[in-house]
């Protein structure tokens, strides 16, 4: 086979060799007129058509091998006249592309007319051990001269339309703030005062910044045009749409690009449009007098597109070419929301295919793009991608997206039905992709500036094959399904980690399940009868190995339904079951990770049976009632190394759940996990009680696309628990424990944005909460107006509200916000030392049970070692008790009631004693009063409960 030279990655080319080169796109600009179409190229295999394309050939050529056409757009048109000869006379047509770069002017369509047939398909290849590039920038030859220290200027000319800037084919840094840091995961680097007044008035033209940041809540991001500057100083915004869930902004995760006043780091640049300059600071070891410096300036390369289902593109093939140079679509294409999931999407991509049948991408390369690599839109049919690495994608690898006309009553989160009156099951219209396969690809490292992204995206979407495939590092899930219309999907043998790099609430496989039936103001056994109207068939997640650096490697949110799990190897995460029905969870194995159990309907149909957990906590609830639920759980096995594994007790199998389980040693092959992190062959022995209990051996091999990376060890954890923090201590009220919003599985639990306010993980009909109105996994998050951030925001106004006084509470329920009147009681109530006390001093420090404070009220005090700190509470009442330890390592407190001294008390004592009543004050007048104590004397002054009255 020849070589044939790239032209473009010639150094010092000069401006009129523009022409020239892009005599190599697809449009052949530049050209003379093409000719009428030649006799046809040499014959191909059995029988067979072949044409060939070179940078060096000619388009009045024939298209063979010796004498190969020059552009793509040309041996197109060879190929349909060879095409329009009839159906009996039809062969095999393969365009061989040779070596080089062929950059696109316009995006290259494939229509019907293009179609192949199935014993006589239509193949473009790429030449055998040829790199063909396919690019939608173009060359440029700047003659650079110095700027201003190390920043180089060059006249391009004016108008030009790209945000993407290549130095030797490495992507380079639209100028930003901050700078740009690799070892930054979020964003690359993020600033709060990214868009502050003080930075604003440094830009003389602020209208050509773009803000990315994460969504306010952390689910993927948000980005913006600035339109201009408001009064204040502050940017106009103008959102583009890139999330279903809302425009907020998050306060820290935030950074802007595009201004020609932050072009200060190497390897950043800048386009002044209307000028036609080109800044450049070129990086470290880059000469830009010699290096090859390209743009990305199509937002598609090679669209494949039929007029309809009846009249689809069929069998035809793209394999070997590397596809790169796109524009980003983030800023200039519509985005479209999703469904109910939390995906919106520019319907744009490197390479779209829309109403089609087999066509296949193969053995290709998507590098650096702009935007979504590969687009299946609407009706396709057996498609084909496989073999391909997708590498540094601006949003989405593969996004596999039907329309929603194909939707029997479509809702989006701001437009969500509450009813349903089509009771049809599956679609509506034949717009939706079916019977894709995704199979034996690399992807790694998407969503470079879209944060709701993924390695493999699905959404109103049938029967999706993902299989094979190895899929890491990306800013949120590596696979999502943006909802459950129409299931049948099988994503199995693929190896995934390092996911949900940048956002949170996500799991490296995400679904949500927002179909007809989970909106319905109706009850749970309404629900259920509906559940399977979109999710018609069982999507399956099989024999997967996932990695994940947080809570859930599998996660199944917001109604997910009609799933079986089985046979994955989950490495320091689990599964998360949220608010569906008929859930299997069979025969997989969770290292450092287990089942979370959020929000359950009752009579789930839900199965979680023959598993081995290898954790100290395999089970984690919230707002879940077993015996309501009535899951199937059973036939399990759990290790923690010989230690305590929490959560089955006796209060567990009396709801008749894991009757059968055993705690005990799997017996795996090798070392321990326990201490060896880097383990990833998890067979048992033949003697393992695993097997005893049902479960199979899983093959620890065939994961994901061979020779690529595989997932880090393990992170065991080192550091105190979440349930052993500050936030985490349940303090009473009414009869039910509070805590804030400690961990990520109560903030994914309760739909919030943010940790703010009070949870109440259990409120049982019982207690006087209920029975004044509030219920399990509500969030407290306003007191009579104002805020509730935290403990003290909430405390110290319920504190000085008189006793049978009402307080008017906002509160968080089911992903709304509700009003809830509290009375408060007029009988004695006992708070904690952490509900609403001000500590005034450097000394005090809270000590939990682990720490000294168990035996206190809550299993847990208030110390100080430094005399003269100081503790004060507010409260209504006419009288108060102080409760705290005593000990002979203690001593004097001089304590003030409403700032007036009462005298010194001396906690010292020959043996430790919890909870002692240490003073007392009685006879107060009704209303808002003070306590204050100070220390005095002593090693230690312990603060731990008070009782009011």
């Amino acid at each position: 086979m020849r070589t044939v030279p790239d032209s473009s990655h010639r150094p010092h080319a000069p401006v009129p060799a523009l022409t020239a080169v892009l005599a190599t796109a697809a449009l052949g600009i530049g050209m003379a007129v093409v000719p009428a179409v030649p006799a046809a190229a040499s014959a191909g295999a059995e029988g067979g058509i072949t044409f060939h394309v070179a940078p060096d050939g000619s388009d009045r050529a024939k298209g063979s091998a010796t004498r190969p056409f020059r552009t793509l757009e040309r041996a197109q048109k060879a190929v349909r006249a060879s095409l329009g000869k009839g159906a009996r006379e039809r062969r095999p047509v393969d365009v061989v592309v040779h070596g080089g770069t062929y950059r696109l002017r316009s995006t290259l369509n494939f229509t019907t007319a293009d179609s192949g047939t199935a014993k006589a398909p239509v193949r473009y290849l790429a030449a055998p051990g040829e790199r063909v590039v396919i690019s939608g920038g173009r060359p440029l030859a700047p003659r650079w001269r110095s700027y201003s220290g190390s920043v180089k200027v060059a006249d391009i000319g004016a108008g030009l339309d790209f945000d993407g800037l290549f130095a030797d084919g490495q992507r380079q840094t639209l100028a930003r703030y901050p700078d740009y840091d690799p070892g930054t995961a979020i964003l690359g680097g993020y600033a709060p005062d990214a868009i502050s007044p003080e930075r604003v008035a440094r830009w003389k033209n602020p209208t050509t910044a773009l803000v990315r940041g994460l969504h306010d809540g952390m689910w993927g991001g948000n980005s913006f045009k600035v339109t201009g500057v408001k009064a204040d100083g502050t940017p106009e915004l103008a959102w583009v749409g890139d999330n279903n869930r809302g425009s907020g902004l998050h306060d820290t995760y935030r950074m802007v690009e595009n201004v020609f006043e932050e072009l200060d780091a190497p390897g950043e640049w800048f386009y002044d449009k209307p000028a036609g300059k080109l800044y450049f600071y070129p990086p470290a070891g880059v000469d830009p007098g010699r290096a090859r410096i390209e743009t990305a300036e199509r937002n598609e390369l090679i669209r494949v597109e039929g007029s309809g289902p009846r009249d689809a593109v069929r069998h035809l093939t793209f394999s070997g070419f590397t596809f790169t140079g796109t524009h980003r679509t983030l800023f200039n294409t519509p985005y479209e929301k999703l469904q109910l999931g939390d995906w919106a999407l520019a319907r744009a991509a490197a390479v779209h295919l829309k109403n089609t049948e087999n066509v296949s991408v193969r053995a290709s390369r998507f590098d650096q793009l702009g935007g979504n690599a590969l687009l299946i839109d609407g009706y396709n049919s057996r498609d084909v991608v496989s073999g391909n690495e997708f590498s540094h994608s601006g949003a989405s690898d593969v996004a596999v997206i039907g329309n929603p006309d194909a939707v029997r009553e479509p809702s989006t989160w701001d437009n969500m039905r509450r009813t349903i009156s089509d009771t049809r099951p599956g679609p509506k219209t034949e717009n939706y992709p079916r019977d894709i396969s995704i199979r034996d690809n690399l992807m790694h490292d998407n969503g470079q500036f879209e944060k709701q992204s993924s390695g493999v995206q699905i959404s109103m979407s049938r029967r999706v094959t993902v299989d094979g495939n190895t899929l890491h590092d990306g800013p949120r899930a590596c696979v999502d399904i943006n909802d459950g219309t129409w299931g049948g999907h099988l994503i199995e043998n693929n190896d995934i980690f390092n996911c949900v790099k940048e956002t949170s609430d996500h799991g490296p496989f995400n679904s949500w399940g927002r179909d007809r039936f989970w909106p319905l103001n109706a009850d749970d056994a309404t629900k259920k009868s509906y559940a399977k109207l979109d999710a018609m068939e069982t999507t399956v997640i099989r024999h997967n190995r996932i990695r994940h650096s947080s809570h859930w490697d599998i996660d199944l949110d917001d109604g997910s339904s009609n799933y079986l799990i089985e046979d994955n190897l989950l490495l320091n995460g689990g599964v998360k079951l949220r608010e569906g029905f008929h859930r299997t969870v069979r025969n997989n194995i969770f290292v450092n990770g287990g089942a979370h159990f959020h929000v359950w309907f009752a009579d789930s149909g839900d199965t979680v049976e023959k598993n081995v957990f290898v954790t100290d906590t395999p089970y984690s609830l919230i707002q879940v009632d077993m015996a309501r639920s009535r899951p199937v759980i059973n036939d399990n096995l759990f290790w923690n190394n010989g230690k305590a594994v929490q959560g089955l007790g006796d209060g567990w199998r009396a709801n008749g759940l894991d009757t059968r389980s055993v705690i005990a040693d799997p017996k795996f092959t090798g070392a321990s996990p326990f201490d060896d992190p880097a383990k990833l062959d998890y067979t048992v022995q033949p003697d393992s009680p695993a097997l005893a209990l049902g479960f199979r051996n899983i093959a620890m091999g065939g994961f994901g696309k061979a020779g690529s990376p595989t997932p880090p060890p393990l992170t065991w954890p080192t550091e105190t628990p979440e349930t052993d923090t500050l936030d985490a201590l349940p303090e009473p009220l009414l009869g039910v424990p509070v805590t804030r919003i400690y961990s990520d599985t109560i903030k994914s639990a309760t739909g919030l944005t943010d940790t703010d306010g009070l949870h109440l993980a259990s409120v049982p009909s019982t207690s006087e909460a209920y029975r004044q109105g509030l219920r399990a996994n509500d969030v407290i998050r306003e007191i009579d107006g104002r805020p509730v951030t935290d403990r003290n925001s909430f405390w110290l106004p319920y504190n000085q509200t008189a006793p049978g006084a009402d307080a008017v509470l906002k509160v968080w329920r089911n992903q709304a916000s509700v009003e809830v009147t509290l009375r408060k009681p007029t009988a004695v109530q006992q708070i904690n030392n952490t509900s609403g006390v001000v500590y005034t001093g450097t000394g005090w420090d809270w000590k939990n049970r682990f720490r000294g404070g168990a035996g206190g009220w809550a299993d847990d005090v208030h110390a100080t070692q430094n005399k003269g700190d100081s503790f004060e509470l507010a409260f209504n009442g006419t009288a108060i008790d102080l409760l705290t330890q005593v000990n002979t390592d203690e001593g004097e407190v001089e304590l003030f009631i409403d700032g007036r001294s009462v005298g010194t008390i001396d906690n010292h004592n020959a043996t430790r004693v919890h909870q002692k009543t240490v003073f007392s004050a009685a006879g107060l007048a009704p209303g808002a009063h003070t306590i204050k104590g100070v220390m005095k004397t002593g090693e230690y002054m312990i603060v731990d409960s008070f009782r009011i009255q």
